[in-house]
């Protein structure tokens, strides 16, 4: 099939699920020998307001990190029912800290081809953990970089001569449960109400926290004040340049020891799958 336009899509508070889209999907590019990129950002909370169709001629690299071993819950549901594809081809991946993907990328596969996409590849990424920093401190490396490269090229190379095949990909189909998050105790960490606190002697109401957050949750004049969901995605915590937010609830604190604990040192290889 012929390509007219390639598509870099993805939802990415913490960067690093970018960083790979955007890799992939030059690759694929390049492959196909088009120069320019089109970008949706799904981050921003104004680009997940309407319906966006794709169509024959789009080759959609779309990725989302792994939260609790699935697409992210608050912003599955736009991916479910507004990104239609209409004879478009994709090419899926998912991020992780080192723990597990789990199911997220054969649940990102299963909508995209529900939406009328056909799959023609996918991958899973090993960044450094959202909550975690010591997990995957370095990820994503040169390896894993090389591996984005090579999964788009390879599914732009398959969409140009018609090999339109989805590959089988890991995880169950239908998919789990999203992951339990425990403590350093065993029991379950309940921190659905934890919000970032913000140290006001180091804040300078640049205003970045708000700018970022994927849920437009921080006050754009009241930079401390959290006042809508917060999905823990830490994008406020990276963005700040003078480190004035982070997490002081105990449940959250003790799952990300856990985590630090039971995943620190452990080297995991990103897959792709074509």
């Amino acid at each position: 099939m012929k390509i007219e336009r390639i598509w870099a899509v993805f939802f990415s508070p913490a960067k690093s699920t970018e960083k790979i889209v955007i890799t992939a999907a030059s690759a694929a590019a390049g492959a196909l020998g088009l120069e320019t990129l089109h970008f949706l950002d799904l981050t921003k909370p104004g680009n997940r307001r309407e319906e966006i169709c794709f169509g024959a001629g789009d080759f959609v690299v779309i990725g989302t990190p792994t939260y609790a071993g699935r697409v992210p819950n608050k912003i599955m549901p736009y991916i479910r029912d507004k990104i239609k594809g209409r004879g478009a081809v994709c090419t899926v991946l998912t991020t992780y800290g080192s723990r597990s993907f789990d199911d997220s990328l054969m649940e990102l596969n299963l909508m995209m081809q529900e939406n009328g996409f056909t799959v023609l590849g996918g991958g899973t990424f090993v960044c450094r953990h959202a909550f975690a920093s010591t997990l995957a401190p370095d990820r994503p490396g040169r390896e894993d970089l090389e591996a984005a490269g090579r999964l788009g090229k390879r599914t732009a190379e398959k969409a140009e001569t018609d090999q339109l095949s989805t590959p089988q990909f890991p995880g169950n189909n239908p998919v789990g449960p999203y992951y339990t998050p425990m403590g350093t105790d065993g029991k379950p960490a309940v921190f659905l109400k934890a919000r970032p606190f913000t140290d006001q002697s180091r804040c300078t109401g640049c205003g970045l926290c708000a700018d970022r957050c994927p849920m437009g949750s921080i006050g754009e004049t009241d930079n401390y004040e959290v006042s809508g969901i917060c999905i823990k995605c830490q994008a406020c915590i990276v963005s700040c340049p003078t480190g004035a937010k982070f997490f002081t609830d105990e449940a959250f604190l003790s799952h990300k020891a856990m985590l630090e604990k039971t995943y620190g040192g452990r080297h995991r290889v990103s897959e792709i799958f074509v």
